[in-house]
């Protein structure tokens, strides 16, 4: 893992310089005692990992955490303090790890072996893209679902994980038609097509159902739409004024997002 060091203290950068050492998925590639010099690094190069003293001068830890994740959102952050005050602060921002000073390499191994667990959640191989058209990636390419079996799945996607009941799912989607048990067969022979392509993908715990409905397994997915509910919106992610837009119940959701701006 790619990481940087910005302390005001020679001397604590080259004791976790030092800690560092054998450490495993661990690379160290620049250290800085001025935190605009890292920001400037971190502009031009790539960096998974950031440790940063909290107390510095000029321009302090929490506030060159909030600058980096500007630049890029998906870097870890690793606060580096002699003082557990600020771990509230570092809460508010988003932080991935707080250390006290002072520290060992027991320390770091922990927070490293942490931050390997995290780093696999955050790149995820499958992507849901939602603003725009539907579409499932996985590992970057488009998985061909199509007709109901693919708008199934765009509804349960909606619900972020939340369960939607079957019955709901067959009124939005087959819009005017009786509900009955006879008519629901069309929708069951549709989830039954999207479990067999999802299976054939190697993507059979995407789909979760339960007595009641269908629910979105939302732990091993990235989604366009959910990042920007969370305020993590990457270049990849902008909102450009279309949601599901070839389904004429997104437009509902469309304009929820609208409203919220």
């Amino acid at each position: 893992m790619r990481a940087i060091i910005v302390d005001d203290e020679q001397i604590m950068l080259r004791s976790l310089m030092r800690l560092s050492k054998g450490i495993s998925n661990l690379n160290v590639i620049a250290q800085f005692e001025n935190p605009e010099e890292a920001l400037l690094f971190v502009q031009e190069n790539a960096v998974e990992l950031a440790f940063l003293d909290i107390k510095m001068p000029g321009m302090n830890g929490i506030e060159l955490a909030v600058k980096i994740r500007e630049i890029c959102p998906s870097i870890l952050i690793v606060f580096i303090s002699a003082y557990d005050e600020y771990i509230r602060d570092s809460n508010l921002i988003g932080g991935d790890y707080y250390i006290v000073k002072p520290y060992k390499k027991e320390t770091i191994e922990m927070m490293m072996q942490k931050m390997q667990i995290l780093s696999k959640s955050l790149h995820k191989e499958i992507y849901i893209q939602m603003f725009g058209r539907f579409n499932v990636l996985k590992s970057g390419v488009p998985i061909a679902l199509r007709g109901k079996a693919k708008e199934i799945l765009a509804l349960v996607a909606t619900r972020c994980g939340k369960e939607i009941s079957n019955e709901e799912i067959y009124s939005v989607i087959w819009e005017g038609r009786e509900y009955s048990n006879v008519k629901m067969k069309v929708y069951y022979n549709a989830l039954k097509r999207l479990k067999e392509i999802l299976e054939a993908e190697g993507l059979s715990d995407l789909l979760l159902s339960t007595p009641r409905g269908q629910m979105l397994n939302t732990d091993i997915v990235e989604c366009d739409y959910y990042a920007w509910k969370n305020h993590k919106v990457q270049e990849k992610d902008k909102f450009e004024g279309e949601f599901l837009s070839e389904y004429s119940w997104g437009e509902y959701i469309l304009a929820e997002i609208l409203s919220m701006g």
